[in-house]
């Protein structure tokens, strides 16, 4: 995970993007082990953020939104990345 003064410090710099899944996800149970995988989340942190990621999406830096968007599609989860509004 980037620290939060660098993160903070990309976002300034380069602007935020937003991680959302696409319509029609059969199954949060891979976007659940993604996320756990991925920030050493407990479930109830996952499922806080799999709802998250079905609904406004997720904000970060390019890169971890990118990270993440490859994880889930190796896990054949459709997402989009696109620049997020501020």
């Amino acid at each position: 995970m980037t620290p939060e003064n660098i993160r903070q410090a990309l976002i300034q710099a380069h602007g935020a993007a937003r991680l959302r899944l696409s319509s029609g996800v059969p199954s949060l149970v891979p976007v659940l082990k993604v996320l756990r995988e991925a920030g050493e989340l407990s479930l109830a942190e996952a499922r806080a953020q799999a709802t998250r990621l079905a609904g406004a999406g997720l904000v970060g830096t390019l890169v971890e939104m990118r990270i993440l968007a490859v994880r889930l599609q190796a896990r054949a989860v459709t997402v989009t990345v696109e620049p997020a509004e501020e």
